[in-house]
């Protein structure tokens, strides 16, 4: 970082500054093993344009109509050239129904895995040691949100990882390499949120594990999954209570969903097939780790609902692949 502060100090590009404000920079690779010096001007630049979205150096701007859009796009051009910044050319795109965004592509209110992002993790060799095994399961991982079960897929290459273990390749980690990798063949299409309606959560806990998928009604009133979510329990959270596993699952399907529940005005239909957690809000006992996790779930704008559990499948069948049913 420094070589590049001073190239750019050199060449006229930046200039010192003592001022109290500032922004957060970083080195990104570029695939030539050279690096782009990036600052994160979310902040002070495009503050305020609708329909506009920033990470790091990359812009997207979505709309409904095309008017909207070309009012966007004037005001983000108004914005950038006010700071002085400049957009590449070549590496810009306008007027797109399909577009690629941190590693997805969106096309018509669907979301899919990009394709070559995918072909890249079938196309990767049989890890040979830890380094490479992470690497594969840090790949693939980007893409869980499109896949069910897969912490419970994973769970003999997460368990390879540990310090205490060996690096020894078996025939389940191999069984379980192929089935992360069958798994991204099929990735079902997700559906993209539209955060004017109100969500769906089915979630299930079973002794090791939980399993979650956020849904949303289209208008003809039939729900679509937003995306999946499955967790292994830790070992002192195996030794749990029913209610608690149960209650912990809440909690961490919130966490994990955040950004879509977080702080939504519309109620967010919970469904679950243990019918103690409908009455969760009005229970009153001596158990400090429920009261504590309960203050934090009261923050958001909850319908708990009883759903047998005969038709809480999806969410049923992501905790079972963890464990037997609590």
């Amino acid at each position: 970082m420094k070589e590049e502060i001073e190239y750019m100090l050199c060449y006229d590009i930046a200039i010192p500054s003592q001022s109290p404000w500032s922004s957060p920079c970083l080195l990104v690779p570029k695939p030539d093993s050279s690096f782009r010096f990036c600052t994160d001007y979310r902040k002070r630049v495009l503050v305020g344009v609708i329909n506009c979205e920033v990470y790091m150096d990359d812009v997207v701007v979505y709309s409904s109509s095309w008017e909207e859009h070309v009012k966007a796009l004037e005001d983000v051009f108004s914005k950038l050239a006010a700071a002085s910044l400049t957009l590449n050319a070549a590496k810009s795109e306008f007027g797109k129904a399909v577009v690629t965004y941190l590693g997805k592509q969106v096309d018509q209110g669907c979301v899919r895995p990009v394709v070559a992002k995918v072909e890249a993790i079938l196309q990767f060799p049989t890890p040979s040691n830890k380094h490479e095994l992470r690497r594969f399961l840090g790949m693939a991982g980007y893409y869980r949100g499109f896949c069910r079960n897969f912490s419970a897929v994973v769970s003999p290459l997460t368990d390879l990882l540990s310090s205490s273990r060996k690096f020894i390749w078996d025939s389940s980690c191999s069984l379980a390499f192929d089935a992360v990798k069958d798994l991204l063949c099929n990735a079902p299409v997700l559906s993209a949120p539209n955060f004017e309606k109100p969500f769906k959560l089915q979630v299930d806990a079973s002794a090791t594990g939980l399993g979650a998928v956020l849904l949303q009604e289209d208008e003809h009133d039939v729900d679509h999954p937003i995306s999946y979510f499955s967790k292994k329990f830790m070992s002192y959270q195996r030794c749990y209570s029913t209610i608690e596993k149960e209650a912990l699952a809440l909690l961490l399907v919130f966490q994990h969903f955040n950004v879509y529940v977080g702080g939504s005005a519309t109620p967010l239909f919970v469904y679950t097939d243990h019918n103690p957690l409908t009455f969760l809000a009005q229970m009153s006992n001596a158990n400090q780790r429920l009261m504590r996790w309960l203050l934090i779930i009261q923050e958001y704008n909850l319908e708990v609902r009883h759903l047998r559990g005969s038709e809480n499948v999806i969410a049923d069948a992501l905790s079972r692949a963890n464990g037997a049913k609590t």
